[in-house]
Formats: C-alpha cells, sequence, structure tokens
C-alpha cells in the first residue's frame, strides 16, 4: 500500500498513481498486438533520425552536440529527439508525438546501462504510457502534436528511471521536480525556425536533470499535476486528470501510434496520398503543369485551420523545413508534380525549384463539414479527450472554432475503454482542375500509417529502409525480445552508424578550441571508425569474400588484445575461416566482432593517444580498402556485360 503523500493530502495524487502502476509494469503486461507497436515504434523512429541527420538541419544539430552513438547519452538523447523532430517525419498517437523521448531515451541509456532487448522495450512501453497519459489529460488546451513539448518532460523520466528499474518514489520526485518547470512553446519560433527542435531538446535535458536530483533524493511535488496552482490548471483550458490514471492495463495508448510516410505535419498526411494518387491520373492523362488551373483541397477544421496559420507567415524558397513541413500548398503540389514527397524535397535544390511554387499558388483549401465530423469522432488527435470533457467540450470546441460546435459527437458518449479498434480519421479529397474542363479526384478517409489503417510493421521496415538504414536492422528490431545487452548495443550502433557521419566530418575539419579549453575523454573517439563500418556494412554483398574473413577476424584479434596495437591476420587463419563459413556468416562475423570492437575502444582509459590513433586509422583504412574493391570489382562485371552485350 502506497503512503500518504508527504503534503498531507488524502488519497493518492495522480503521478503516484502513475509511478506505482509504470514503475512495476513489464513486457507480459501487455498484449502481443501493444508488444508489435513498440517494434515499429522504434524502427519507425530511427528512420525519422536518419533522415534527419542527412538533411543540412540534421548537419547542424549534430556540429551543436555530437551525434547519437557519442559517449555521452544526454547529449546523444538531445541530438538524436532533434534530428527525429526536424522534419517532422516521425510517429504519432493519440495524446502526443511521444518517440522524440520514449524511444530516444531509452535508446541512448541502453547503452550505458547494458540493456537487454526485453528491458529496452519495457522502458519504451512505460515511457510511452506515461507521456501520453499525461499529454492526454492537457490535451483540451493550448498544446497539442509537438508544441506539446511537456510530453517529453515524462517520457524523459519514465524512460530512464524505467530503465533504471527505479523505485516508485524516484518516479514521484523525477516527474513532479521536472513538472514543476514545464516548457511552454511560442508559435513564432515553432512553426518557421530551427526552435520547432527545441520542443525535445528542452524538456529532455529537464528531464534527465530531474532525474538525477531524484536519484540524488531531491524532492518535488506529488500533486503538481492536480494541485489548483499546478500543472493541469496551467496547461489545460478543460483539465481531464482521470486521462492521466483510466484503465490501467487495458487503454494501451501505446497502440493508438500513427507512422507517417511522408514528411509533414499528420494534418495534411491524407492531402498529400491524394496528391500522389493524382499524380498517377495526371500522367496517364499526358497533362503538364501548366494544363492545371487549380488545386482544390477539402480538409477537416484541423487541416484548413494549419494552412491557415501556415499562410499567415512567407513560406517560400528560403523558408525554413519548419515552415515547409507545415505549408500544404508546397506540399501538396511537391507530390503533384513528382508522384511522391521524400525528405529530399525539404532542401535544395529540390525546395528551389521554380515549378513547385508555381504550382502551389494555385492550390486552395476548403473546408468540409463531414471530414470535421469524422475527425472529431475518431481517437485522435481529440476525439478521446471530447468524449472524456463530455458536456464540457461544447464550450471549449466554441471558444476554439465555433463553427465545428455542429459538428460534435453527442455528449453522452462515453470515452473509450479499449484501444485496439482505435483511429485517427484526418482525412482529404483532392481535385484537379484542368485548363480544358477536365478534373481529376481523390479520397482518402485517413493519412496511410494512420492508425486504423492497417499492418504497421511492414511499413515501419519499409520507413527505414528508404532512410538508408541497414537492412538487417529490421529482422533484429523483430527479434529484439530475445536479444542480450551485447545484441542491443550492437543493433543500436549497426542503425545509428553513418548516420550523422557527413556532420562529423564537418566537425574535425573545422572545429577550433581555445588553448587550454580541449576536453579530455575516457575512451578513443570511434565515429569515424563507426561510420567506416556502418558503409562497409550498408554496401557488404558486393565485398570479396576474403576481405570480410579479414576485416572480421582483425575486429576480433583487436578487441582481445590487452593493448591495443597493430595486428597480423595470418593467411592460414583467412583461409580456415573461408573453409568454413558461408558468405552471409562471414558478413554477420564482421557485423558482430566491429560493434564488439566499438565497444571495447569506448571503454578505453586515456594512454598514448597518438599510437592507438594510428592504429583506428589504418583499420579504417583497409575498411575503406574493402570498400573500393568491391565498386572496382563490380564495375569490372558491369564492363565485361556491356561488352558482352555489344
Amino acid at each position: 500500500m502506497t503512503s500518504a503523500p508527504a503534503d498531507g493530502s488524502s488519497g493518492r495524487t495522480l503521478i503516484r498513481r502513475l509511478a506505482d502502476w509504470a514503475s512495476d509494469l513489464e513486457l507480459d503486461d501487455a498484449p502481443d498486438r501493444v508488444v508489435a507497436h513498440l517494434g515499429s515504434q522504434l524502427l519507425s523512429q530511427l528512420a525519422a533520425a536518419r533522415t534527419g541527420y542527412a538533411h543540412p538541419l540534421g548537419r547542424r544539430i549534430a556540429r551543436a552536440y555530437g551525434g547519437p552513438l557519442q559517449p555521452d547519452p544526454a547529449r546523444a538523447a538531445v541530438s538524436l529527439a532533434m534530428a527525429a523532430i526536424c522534419l517532422d517525419h516521425d510517429d504519432t498517437a493519440y495524446a502526443g508525438h511521444l518517440s522524440h523521448s520514449c524511444v530516444t531515451v531509452p535508446v541512448v541509456y541502453a547503452r550505458q546501462l547494458r540493456l537487454d532487448g526485453r528491458q529496452l522495450l519495457t522502458a519504451i512501453l512505460a515511457a510511452d504510457e506515461t507521456a501520453a497519459r499525461v499529454t492526454a489529460a492537457a490535451t483540451l488546451g493550448p498544446f497539442r502534436g509537438q508544441a506539446a513539448a511537456h510530453t517529453h518532460l515524462a517520457g524523459t523520466v519514465a524512460g530512464r528511471l524505467r530503465a533504471l528499474d527505479a523505485p516508485a518514489r524516484a518516479w514521484v520526485n523525477g516527474l513532479g521536480l521536472a513538472f514543476s518547470v514545464p516548457p511552454w512553446t511560442l508559435t513564432p519560433g515553432f512553426l518557421s525556425t530551427d526552435a520547432k527542435g527545441f520542443a525535445a531538446a528542452a524538456p529532455i535535458q529537464t528531464g534527465l536533470t530531474a532525474c538525477d536530483g531524484a536519484l540524488a533524493g531531491l524532492r518535488g511535488p506529488a500533486d503538481v499535476l492536480e494541485h489548483q496552482e499546478g500543472f493541469l490548471r496551467r496547461y489545460a483550458d478543460v483539465p481531464l486528470p482521470e486521462e492521466a490514471v483510466a484503465g490501467f492495463g487495458t487503454l494501451w495508448h501505446t497502440e493508438t501510434l500513427s507512422y507517417k510516410i511522408h514528411p509533414g505535419s499528420a494534418y495534411i498526411g491524407a492531402a498529400v496520398d491524394c496528391a500522389v494518387d493524382c499524380a498517377a491520373g495526371l500522367r496517364a492523362a499526358e497533362a503538364d503543369p501548366d494544363d492545371i488551373a487549380e488545386v482544390v483541397v477539402e480538409g477537416s477544421l484541423l487541416t484548413s485551420g494549419l494552412d491557415r496559420a501556415s499562410r499567415a507567415r512567407h513560406i517560400g524558397p528560403d523558408a525554413g523545413v519548419a515552415a515547409l513541413n507545415f505549408s500544404l500548398p508546397y506540399n501538396v503540389a511537391t507530390a503533384l508534380l513528382t508522384g511522391t514527397l521524400e525528405p529530399a524535397d525539404l532542401m535544395p535544390p529540390a525546395v528551389e525549384r521554380p515549378e513547385r511554387w508555381k504550382l502551389a499558388a494555385k492550390v486552395r483549401t476548403v473546408h468540409d463539414p463531414h471530414l470535421s465530423r469524422a475527425a472529431l469522432l475518431s481517437t485522435a488527435p481529440l476525439g478521446q479527450a471530447l468524449r472524456r470533457a463530455g458536456e464540457h467540450a461544447d464550450a471549449w470546441v466554441r471558444a476554439t472554432d465555433a463553427r465545428a460546435a455542429d459538428m460534435l459527437p453527442p455528449s453522452w458518449l462515453a470515452p473509450e475503454t479499449d484501444f485496439r479498434f482505435a483511429t485517427k480519421r484526418l482525412g482529404a479529397r483532392v481535385t484537379v482542375r484542368l485548363h480544358d474542363g477536365r478534373e481529376l479526384s481523390a479520397h482518402r478517409a485517413q493519412a496511410a500509417g494512420a492508425v486504423g489503417s492497417g499492418e504497421h510493421t511492414a511499413l515501419a521496415r519499409e520507413k527505414f529502409l528508404r532512410s538508408g538504414g541497414h537492412p538487417e536492422v529490421p529482422h533484429l528490431i523483430a527479434e529484439l525480445a530475445g536479444l542480450d545487452a551485447n545484441g542491443v548495443a550492437e543493433l543500436i550502433s549497426l542503425a545509428l552508424s553513418g548516420a550523422a557521419d557527413e556532420a562529423r566530418a564537418e566537425i574535425s575539419r573545422g572545429e577550433r578550441r581555445r588553448p587550454g579549453r580541449s576536453r579530455r575523454t575516457n575512451s578513443v573517439d570511434t565515429r569515424a571508425l563507426e561510420g567506416a563500418y556502418g558503409r562497409l556494412l550498408g554496401s557488404a554483398d558486393s565485398v570479396p569474400d576474403r576481405e570480410l574473413a579479414e576485416l572480421a577476424l582483425e575486429a576480433a584479434a583487436l578487441a582481445a588484445s590487452d593493448v591495443l596495437s597493430e595486428v597480423e591476420v595470418e593467411t592460414a587463419a583467412v583461409d580456415a575461416l573461408l573453409a568454413s563459413a558461408p558468405r552471409d556468416v562471414l558478413v554477420d562475423l564482421v557485423r558482430r566482432n566491429a560493434a564488439h570492437l566499438l565497444g571495447v575502444l569506448d571503454r578505453m582509459p586515456p594512454g598514448d593517444e597518438g599510437h592507438w590513433s594510428r592504429v583506428v586509422e589504418d583499420l579504417r583504412d583497409h575498411i575503406e580498402r574493402a570498400r573500393k574493391s568491391a565498386r572496382t570489382d563490380a564495375g569490372d562485371e558491369r564492363g565485361e556485360e556491356h561488352g558482352a552485350g555489344s
């Protein structure tokens, strides 16, 4: 039995009830369908981070905060979260963009804490459920979606403390400390500048600091959520405290996750899908962009409201990526012209192409009451909260947008008690009118990947592979519950190796430290080597078997040596390995041994820096030679094929 709150109030506060449940939450407590979402969520977030790091903004993030595999988990969490949020290519739940803290924090601490697969999945689950519930309690207020930065206070505290298997009292104090100083997102920076990334970074930093304090014995207010001067009173127009604690073990917020196919706001996702459909029709009709007279996008109040807010700001080729993410005209025009919408469309040279902006000027948005009704009936993003609010929902909706009052579901509808059939019906209809009178139209009841739209595992896998991720990662995540700590560390390294290589190269070329301010580290800087291994594994199918065998044995020998030094792999050992191991095993040995070696290097104490730098550089040169030999062999084969066919 939990003791009474220290402040003397009777009963158990919201935070105490959350902490008691989530701190004891185990993976087996969740149904298989919920656990399946955890793998897709992890894969989707890794893909969002990879695409973020590939963008110029992501490279600046890595320059500022370092990469995702650096030894400092706090800085790694900030970097990884900002990279994942910067292109709006993330997943969303009924209440909150959870993964920037709920996945990121457990992932970066998994390496430091040596978590196995079940422990990592459990930490993500506990973080999801805690953060989503607190976010849901404040949903009917000024902050939703990515602007609800407070989501990541809860996600960070829960993700880290569950990874540590910390007791409930640490959760109470950690959440109490964090929610005593919640972030308040301001629209000008969030909607149009790189400041949007701080909606994830700032609360993660606060949450980690709160964890440090709680673990050391600092105390926070246990009633900070529901106190008359507390969080919900300040952050919600209609506080919904019951949302924070309703349905423990039956309402699994994790299974309300939606997965984005295209980068950009969830409010324009269905419109982009429709534009992709119309693009195929335009090609079949042999219509050029100049043949288009106008493009009409019909959507819900959420879609038309976002369009109004976006148009109030200048958005053009020089706009920041945040502004582009929220621009319905630019994204719809791009999808019509190219038949898709990819992260590359949010950077030069694509964003500078005048034909996109010429077509974007022809796009207008119309509110469709039927689509608004469907959106308000859905679980996400507001339906469950409106049903929880009951008779108070009408007044809130009228104050927010009076037109929506007539579209509200009846107030007697009860909140959902099970999310297995959750929906997010943010639909759209796009009509393309040509100058010759022809029309093309497409309708989507909801965006591809939205909760309720079907299978998500294949979708998350394809998203990760499109991000340039290693093809083995989805298979490893499918087996994550059975991986040991070494396997988890290898998975994370393989998934993120090379993600910020270009930024790292810029750091090494451009960083200048003031005299006397050089920072000592307790480990070897393995970032360049990590990136080289990542690129090698990405092209391993064409690397000669002998090169793979030599690299596998070299990594194993270096990792096993007491003092890092040059090693010479015997020809007989290479021949023996080639005789006993098929090609797929050789690739796997390179992967495993490389990850093990990188871990050994990370833990090395300071020593003869000049010596180990030469060893690491020699190894990296060997890896690059192996990759070049693969390209040369492939080129020779192509030349032979070309000659034979001439």
